[in-house]
């Protein structure tokens, strides 16, 4: 009896200290999982993968942790709340992340997945406000390095200075990683679609970081204009090299918006080069955030002292209905190719005025000065500062623009940009530098970044 007692006493007791054990190592394990839930955020677990880009045996676990405006969140903001993935947001281990904005869903990319320890992935999504194009850049960005109103009758915004950080990565290849490094020359106000349009819309224009090459503008048989070249756009070799729709050419069509390899013009008499742009040239994911617009080629018609043009007046004359030809007889002008004012398309070159607009000034010389001073003479001493501070300036080699020079005796003449800062003459078949140009679509915005060339802007696409 006594026996039997003890052991029921004893029994009573374990009890109680099961008991009190139980609530302890509870109550240590609420305290654990709550601060575990805070500090990890574990929302959403994924062992069965349902989508993964590159070849993955066996990876571990994955984990998505939610951020609206840099606060922790159980909910993804929906597609219609003006949100949008910030490109802040990451995975470790090797993961990388985007965001289809049609699908409203992320997209993982596991090429570079360490997957040595199956390793868990956890994904930190920063949703942020979606800005304007131009709130986005005069907050995220330089704002000093912009002029909000260049003064043209557009009201144009612009990024000058030697080197302001206005560079752009267009992707190029989200499995491999590569980037296309563009740079904004600003926001044009007045850009349409087509002739048809009477209003225009603001676009953000890009031209590309580095040249593609070096290649003619056009070039001709010597039968015609001496094998000189004709310098209308519209039927430019250099057009048809740039630009989609001329791949039956047998030289040079269309290669660079293809990403071919094969024959390009470069000299007088129909001469030709080796060219390949199977890295330099538009992929199928770059040509996704740009369309086609009206570009204007207008020419500097009777004003064929083409030294006496300041920028504003080149701007002018850009859009002006002046042909590139006013020449009518001659060995150097015995085409028969009609003149045209504007062009549909989607890749061209930058505006002798770009140029122009891009300066910031400095010290001695202002850009008020800069501007009103003749961007033929900005070789010379006293203008130093202008073309210093203008970050489209090429010391290595002189480059193309888009705009023809009409003179009373040439039929071939472009304004070209010069080593030595101005702007001057540029016969169709010389070998000049290539920066292809764009205009981003109306409904592309920009979702990160600063514009430094180390963290340079990034874009999306409603």
């Amino acid at each position: 009896m006594v026996l039997k007692m003890k052991l029921e006493s004893f029994k009573e007791k374990n009890r109680k200290k099961q008991s009190i054990i139980i609530f302890t190592v509870s109550c240590v394990l609420l305290i654990v999982g709550v601060f575990f839930y805070q500090s990890f955020a574990l929302f959403e677990t994924k062992e069965n993968f349902n989508f993964i880009e590159g070849n993955v045996n066996g990876p571990g676990d994955l984990y998505f942790v939610y951020y609206v405006d840099d606060q922790i969140t159980l909910d993804v903001p929906t597609k219609e709340s003006g949100y949008t993935l910030s490109s802040k947001s990451s995975c470790t281990n090797g993961v990388t992340i985007r965001w289809n904005n049609t699908t409203w869903t992320s997209i993982l990319n596991y090429s570079n997945y360490k997957k040595e320890n199956l390793s868990q992935v956890k994904c930190s999504l920063y949703f942020e406000k979606k800005l304007s194009v131009k709130e986005y850049l005069l907050t995220k960005g330089m704002k000093e390095q912009l002029i909000e109103d260049d003064g043209t009758v557009d009201h144009n915004m612009r990024y000058i200075g030697a080197n302001p950080n206005n560079y752009i990565d267009i992707k190029d290849d989200y499995e491999k990683g590569e980037t296309t490094l563009w740079r904004i020359i600003g926001i044009m106000n007045n850009v349409k679609k087509s002739s048809t349009d009477t209003v225009g819309e603001p676009r953000i224009k890009i031209v590309k970081a580095d040249s593609i090459g070096s290649y003619s503008w056009d070039t001709t048989e010597e039968s015609i204009n001496l094998g000189k070249g004709i310098n209308e756009w519209s039927e430019a070799d250099l057009m048809k090299l740039l630009n989609p729709g001329y791949e039956r050419e047998s030289i040079g069509g269309s290669l660079y918006w293809n990403k071919g390899s094969g024959t390009c013009y470069n000299g007088q008499n129909n001469a030709t080069t080796a060219c390949d742009f199977s890295k330099s040239g538009l992929s199928n994911d770059a040509k996704r955030f740009v369309s086609s617009v009206l570009w204007n080629t207008g020419g500097n018609g009777s004003e064929a002292t083409y030294r006496n043009v300041i920028p504003s007046r080149i701007y002018e004359l850009e859009r002006s209905s002046n042909t590139g030809r006013i020449c009518t007889s001659g060995t150097n002008c015995n085409d028969t190719v009609n003149r045209k004012t504007n062009w549909e398309g989607i890749v061209g070159l930058i505006y002798p005025s770009d140029y122009g607009y891009a300066t910031s000034g400095g010290t001695t010389t202002t850009r008020e000065n800069c501007l009103q001073s003749y961007i033929f003479q900005w070789n010379e001493e006293q203008y130093q500062e202008c073309k210093e501070n203008s970050w489209l300036l090429k010391k290595i080699r002189s480059i193309w623009t888009l705009t023809p020079n009409a003179t009373e005796i040439n039929a071939q003449m472009i304004f070209r940009i010069d080593i030595d800062g101005h702007v001057g003459n540029g016969t169709a078949y010389g070998d000049y530098w290539v920066f292809p140009v764009m205009y981003l679509a109306s409904d592309v915005y920009i979702n990160g970044g600063n514009g430094s060339l180390e963290n340079p802007f990034t874009v999306a696409r409603d």
